[in-house]
């Protein structure tokens, strides 16, 4: 038997508040099981409420993005979360501000068209404007990041917290992106590294997949959206007074500060 309606709100708000508050809960799978579809079902829910202000959608992200990460969690695909204007960060990292944030360095697309499905790899790189470079400072609103299930990652919006878009637009015709390394520094201190090829052998793949995937929720990948392709780098707990840098091969670097 499946949750019903009062369940997936209820199971909303409980995440949704714990946004807001900053207050973590208990994993929502240690009292229920829920599936994968009904995950995203909780998600939607939790989005809504995070709209319900002044508040607009600017894409997507991808999370899960290698067979070791789904193994780990129990599940044979990426998950994917929505990422909104709040969720864009302007200045240091306010960790006072957040649930334990982690940070991960990201290879983003910017679409210059809708892609509806069925989506390829070639459909990817001829629709995306432009790459950037992205942190992304995941945050879990269960108790201790504990995440007994890839299904609690998905109901909590895969762990949305922050992001920092660089400043620089590269063509996609510039980058080789499964070769395009990253280093991410910690106070001058070489602490992560990645390549493009670790998110599914190439990061437009991934976006291949996710315009796939969103039909069958009846979206897709549209005009204008920003889609973070998934943690590119092992995340990195985030502590005060810390400066990260996170350096691409050709498509930027970021620089920011704890506080």
């Amino acid at each position: 038997m499946g949750l019903s309606q009062s369940e997936v709100d209820s199971f909303a708000d409980e995440l949704y508040d714990a946004y807001v508050d900053k207050e973590p809960v208990t994993p929502l799978s240690e009292d229920t099981e829920f599936t994968t579809d009904e995950a995203y079902e909780i998600q939607s829910a939790v989005v809504d409420r995070v709209l319900a202000g002044d508040n607009e959608v600017i894409g997507r992200k991808l999370g899960l993005v290698s067979e070791a990460k789904q193994e780990q969690i129990g599940i044979d695909e990426p998950i994917f979360g929505t990422i909104t204007e709040e969720n864009v960060l302007d200045g240091p990292i306010p960790t006072e501000e957040m649930i334990s944030p982690r940070l991960e360095a990201e290879i983003g697309l910017v679409l210059d068209d809708d892609l509806p499905a069925p989506v390829s790899t070639t459909d990817v790189l001829t629709s995306t404007r432009a790459l950037v470079p992205v942190v992304e400072l995941i945050e879990s609103r269960y108790k201790g990041w504990s995440i007994p299930s890839a299904q609690d990652v998905i109901a909590d919006n895969t762990s949305t917290g922050k992001l920092v878009v660089g400043e620089t637009l590269r063509d996609v015709t510039d980058v080789d992106l499964p070769h395009e390394g990253v280093t991410v520094t910690v106070n001058g201190d070489i602490e992560a590294t990645g390549v493009g090829a670790d998110i599914m052998g190439n990061p437009a793949r991934a976006v291949a997949w996710l315009g796939d995937r969103l039909a069958d929720l009846d979206q897709q990948l549209r005009e204008g959206d920003l889609v973070m392709t998934g943690g590119i780098s092992a995340a990195l707990d985030v502590e005060p007074n810390d400066v990260y840098t996170v350096e691409f091969g050709n498509i930027g670097s970021v620089h920011l500060r704890a506080e």
